[in-house]
């Protein structure tokens, strides 16, 4: 799980961060895979938005995104795991045909802490139950991905 360290005194680096476009076949996620930022901490910030409901996981165990990738390869995983609760998230419709999920507070930081690396899923398959893709004949799903993790630097 994220979690957080009050007392910190410090500035971060970047160390991985997308702004583009991304297409996701039904069926599947988008996957990026993020560095581990454990040691000495550190955070991630995203919004993401689309023309309909789709959802966000965040892996912080590659056990865990195991689950998810068993179960977009056609197979039945033994669980399906939600992904980190304080990170990952379901699209909100914040005005007609517009879907938005962002971490905590507008898109703001959300703290990590488990050891990496991790997996950062946009979600198209309707994994969990949630938000399925609509229709038989579904399309791909557009979500323009804004993206950041940053790794804290001690001073």
């Amino acid at each position: 799980m994220a979690g957080g360290t009050a007392g910190c005194v410090g500035s971060s680096e970047v160390v991985a961060t997308v702004q583009r476009s991304v297409s996701v076949r039904p069926g599947q996620g988008w996957i990026e895979e993020l560095p581990d930022v454990s040691d000495p901490g550190g955070a991630i910030r995203y919004r993401a938005k689309a023309d309909r409901p789709f959802d966000v996981y965040f892996f912080a165990s590659e056990e865990s995104f195991m689950f998810y990738d068993t179960y977009t390869d056609g197979d039945e995983p033994a669980l399906t795991p939600n992904g980190d609760g304080d990170v990952s998230a379901s699209a909100e419709e914040v005005a007609e045909d517009t879907y938005v999920a962002e971490t905590h507070d507008g898109g703001a930081r959300q703290p990590i802490d488990d050891s990496g690396p991790y997996y950062f899923v946009v979600d198209h398959s309707g994994y969990r139950g949630e938000n399925q893709p609509r229709s038989e004949q579904p399309s791909p799903l557009d979500v323009f991905v804004d993206l950041t993790v940053t790794r804290r630097k001690l001073i």
